[in-house]
């Protein structure tokens, strides 16, 4: 694979920051064309910012109630749904203002809506996500302790889970596959042990499908005529491992 050009990333976390973390280091060794233009959170006190800070990479906090989209405890489900699709659309703004090739939801906890995801497809700017699970498993939150849950009950198909790195769409979770890595789960293991265990994984396998889609972005890009949608619905088989 050849080094692909510069590439200018977004990236959306919502806590820790340990995946922003092991991005951030990445830049200095395999994903030197990875180039931060901001890191955006929608929990103000994320230590993920303070990561971005250290690195001298900006910052921006943006929050659904916090920044009086709808007020706290709403309940009105309609005002709700106006509010988060405005919040979406000011957050898609927001990021094309950087007119990043790639966004990175690195423990993002914000369900992405189509009033966010359609103006970065317009923009031929793919949405990629972490999320600690196999693919069409878990969807949403919680997944490792549902997975944990679930072998204990002898209900894990393979006694496996595993974390993948996908292209975001609409449906949660649901996106094609770029990686995924299988994880056995283990007798004893505590579920703390467990999350220790996959988060050690997670700061390799973003890194990897990180450099998978960017690859996938200027191949797509190289290609006359081609757009870089056949990348997301085009079926192929992501890369997967077993730890």
């Amino acid at each position: 694979m050849h080094q692909p050009p510069d590439t200018k990333a977004t990236i959306l976390i919502s806590g820790e920051g340990t995946n922003l973390q092991a991005l951030i280091d990445a830049t200095s060794s395999t994903l030197p064309h990875l180039k931060i233009k901001r890191v955006i959170s929608n929990r103000e006190k994320a230590n993920g910012l303070n990561r971005a800070r250290a690195a001298s990479i900006p910052t921006e906090y943006l929050n659904l109630v916090k920044h009086k989209y709808h007020a706290s405890g709403e309940t009105d489900q309609a005002v709700k749904q106006a509010a988060r699709e405005k919040y979406d659309a000011d957050l898609a703004d927001l990021v094309l203002a950087d007119e990043p090739d790639i966004v990175i939801c690195a423990g993002w906890m914000h369900v992405l809506s189509p009033q966010f995801l359609d103006p970065l497809a317009a923009k031929k700017v793919p949405v990629i996500n972490l999320h600690p699970a196999l693919p069409g498993k878990y969807d949403g939150i919680d997944a490792i302790k549902r997975a944990y849950d679930d072998y204990h009950k002898g209900k894990l198909e393979h006694d496996r889970t595993g974390i993948m790195i996908h292209y975001v769409i609409s449906e949660v979770d649901r996106g094609q596959p770029i990686v995924v890595r299988e994880v056995e789960c283990r007798t004893p293991e505590t579920l703390e042990e467990l999350k220790t265990r996959m988060h050690v994984e997670e700061h390799t396998l973003i890194v990897e499908g990180t450099a998978m889609a960017i690859h996938n972005l200027w191949e797509a890009r190289s290609k006359s005529g081609k757009l870089l949608v056949s990348f997301l619905k085009a079926p192929c088989k992501p890369s997967v491992s077993l730890i």
